[in-house]
């Protein structure tokens, strides 16, 4: 097998239907936008813009959906190698509404679709050679047996010694079981060397409001990097004890889907190939203030994996702001 550039992400490639009927919910709505997602996607297709060799490892529908799917990885230049090409399964949709009292409405149809029917045999044959960070999350570790694949291949990357970065994008509607979950969670999150959460998130898993308090009611792990996003308020860092706040961009906002999927893809672009351990602050200001600018940027446009902005745009932000 050829091998692959030094990220990996791994989870769900999907497709947002977003209702342009704002206040109809779902069920009353007649128009949908069709829009490229899936949180581990946007991250991949964000790396690469950024510049970073970048693989994916998931499963694509060979249906006409897949097809848009594939199309864009090439021309974004993601590494396929690890791609698989899932024969009579389709692609996994999520239908995003927002009803009369206001309150977004999804609906997800990822029963057997392609990136849910990845075996741990396919995360076996992951040549991991040159890879120097693996980043996995979201919906993608819920739904077997893919989840079991994802998992596998987080299991392989730590047992290489390659840097790990988590993302668990919280679906609270997607949930079954809650303590099932939260467990699953905490069990990642005390082997994961870079955790990146959202306030909310974070609220969800520990039941503490106080962001500060809710971080520390995670499980421990001394050498985990901590990343929460605050939105408007920019985010939090947090290293063995210590907490600092970095302040994010004001910008006009136009959307803030695929915000925190640039976030993420940001502190890849800074983390990769650096040592997370042995209490790098500095490199996680870094790290959190170049993330904060691509998700400013990301906010001035239509959200989702097209709006990932290069590594020429951040920079180029950044200096406009400082």
């Amino acid at each position: 097998m050829v091998r692959m550039g030094a990220v990996i992400c791994a989870g769900e490639a999907l497709f947002d239907m977003i209702s342009q009927e704002r206040g109809n919910g779902i069920g009353g709505t007649t128009s949908f936008m069709k829009r490229i997602g899936g949180s581990p996607f946007n991250v991949c297709i964000g790396v690469s813009e950024l510049g970073e060799e970048v693989s994916f490892f998931s499963g694509i529908g060979d249906d006409s959906f897949g097809q848009v799917l594939l199309d864009f990885m090439r021309k974004k230049q993601i590494n396929m190698n690890n791609t698989a090409l899932q024969t009579s399964r389709k692609t996994s949709l999520a239908f995003v509404a927002v009803d009369h009292e206001g309150k977004a409405e999804y609906e997800f149809y990822r029963n057997g679709t392609a990136d849910v029917a990845l075996t741990e045999a396919l995360a076996n044959k992951v040549d991991l050679t040159d890879v120097t960070l693996f980043h996995f999350g979201s919906l993608a570790i819920l739904d077997h047996p893919g989840a079991k694949a994802y998992l596998r291949l987080f299991e392989r990357a730590k047992d290489s010694g390659i840097t790990t970065t988590f993302d668990p994008n919280v679906r609270p509607l997607y949930i079954e079981n809650k303590n099932d979950y939260v467990q699953l969670i905490e069990d990642i999150v005390k082997r994961v060397d870079v955790l990146k959460l959202s306030d909310e998130d974070l609220e969800y898993l520990t039941g503490e409001k106080d962001v500060k308090k809710a971080v520390n009611a995670l499980p421990e792990n001394e050498n985990r990097l901590d990343f929460i996003t605050l939105g408007k308020e920019g985010s939090l860092i947090h290293y063995n004890e210590q907490f600092e706040r970095i302040p994010g961009y004001e910008v006009d906002v136009k959307d803030t889907v695929g915000c925190g999927d640039s976030y993420m893809a940001g502190l890849i672009k800074t983390l990769n190939g650096m040592p997370v351990n042995g209490g790098r602050f500095e490199l996680m200001r870094r790290a959190a203030t170049f993330a904060s600018a691509c998700s400013g940027l990301v906010a001035t446009k239509e959200g989702g994996a097209t709006s990932m902005p290069s590594e020429e745009e951040v920079r180029k932000f950044m200096a406009r702001n400082q």
